[in-house]
């Protein structure tokens, strides 16, 4: 089992556009994808894939690098789907696709991963260690004001604890994720 750390917002309360696109889109989008993050030397699609790979239904996509008019018109400049883009870009999030059924139709949404994967996905043992050594109850779930936890991160008594713990070696990473949370009081950070 493992535990997820992510920064949400009051906008991840909300349901976010859905569009619906079509399997030629898809493609489309996920041949797009492969040239652009080969042009920036990113990878954009995740999981990963190449041009052998049969086409995926469910996979997230990296769009805050692209510009929404490029990515816009390879599903034909439909406005459900610049909902969608603009609305992963505005947030600063990855677009996810999926079928809800196995012969449904494709949807994309806003994803709740971080354009740039910054999350933390750690085994529960050293998930709880880090949860203790902030300072808090090891609950599988639960979330803390932003603004909390990088106090708790500024105080010396969290940095020695985590070394005793042998988990400091997350530290930075907390920091990373902590850094792409907003200023604004909604931000919180998550776990479960």
């Amino acid at each position: 089992m493992s535990i997820v750390f992510r920064i949400a917002t009051a906008a991840d309360d909300r349901d976010g556009p859905i569009a619906t696109i079509n399997a030629r889109q898809l493609a489309a989008f996920r041949s797009l994808l492969r040239a652009e993050g080969s042009r920036l030397g990113l990878a954009l699609i995740d999981p990963d894939d190449d041009e052998e790979t049969p086409l995926a239904y469910s996979f997230e996509a990296r769009v805050c690098p692209l510009a929404l008019a490029s990515m816009a018109r390879v599903f034909d400049f439909a406005a459900d789907v610049i909902a969608v883009l603009d609305e992963a870009q505005f947030r600063s999030r990855r677009v996810s696709f999926y079928r809800s059924r196995p012969d449904g139709p494709v949807a994309m949404r806003p994803s709740i991963t971080s354009d740039l994967g910054v999350e933390m996905d750690l085994a529960s043992g050293n998930a709880y260690a880090l949860l203790e050594s902030l300072g808090l109850r090891p609950d599988s779930v639960g979330e803390l004001p932003v603004a909390e936890v990088r106090k708790r991160l500024d105080n010396p008594a969290v940095r020695r604890r985590m070394r005793e713990q042998n988990i400091d070696h997350y530290a930075d990473r907390l920091e990373r994720l902590i850094a792409t949370a907003e200023t604004d009081d909604s931000s919180r950070f998550e776990w479960a």
